[in-house]
C-alpha cells in the first residue's frame, strides 16, 4: 500500500467516524425530543382529564342546586386514585348562570394497607 493510499483510507475513516459521530448525536437529540413530548402530552392529558372530572362533578352540584338566586353552599369530591380533591363554594344561580365564590380546596390521602 503506497502512502497515498493510506492517506486516503485515513481520511475516509476520519470522514466515516465523523459522520457517523453525527449521526449518534443527531439520534440522541431526536430521542430525547420525543420523550420530551411524550411527557408533555402525558402531562397534558392528565389535566384534561382532571378538568374533566372536576367540571363534571361542579356541574353534577350544581344540578342538584336550588335555583332561587339565594347563595347556599356546596361540596363535591373528586378522587384521582391515590388522592381525593374536596372542593367547597359557595354558589348563587343570577342571570341564567351559577356565579361562585369563597372556593376552598382540600386534598385528601387515601391509606392504602396491604
Amino acid at each position: 500500500m503506497s502512502t497515498r493510499q493510506g492517506s486516503a483510507l485515513i481520511a475516509i475513516l476520519v470522514v466515516i467516524s465523523v459522520l457517523g459521530f453525527l449521526w449518534v448525536g443527531d439520534f440522541a437529540l431526536r430521542l430525547t425530543e420525543d420523550i420530551s413530548q411524550a411527557r408533555v402530552h402525558g402531562m397534558e392529558q392528565k389535566h384534561l382529564a382532571a378538568a374533566e372530572k372536576e367540571w363534571g362533578a361542579f356541574l353534577q352540584a350544581t344540578a342538584e342546586a336550588d335555583t332561587s338566586g339565594m347563595w347556599q353552599p356546596i361540596e363535591y369530591v373528586i378522587p384521582d386514585g391515590v388522592s381525593e380533591r374536596v372542593v367547597s363554594l359557595t354558589i348563587a344561580f343570577v342571570n341564567d348562570q351559577w356565579i361562585a365564590k369563597d372556593r376552598q380546596v382540600v386534598w385528601r390521602a387515601n391509606v392504602v394497607s396491604h
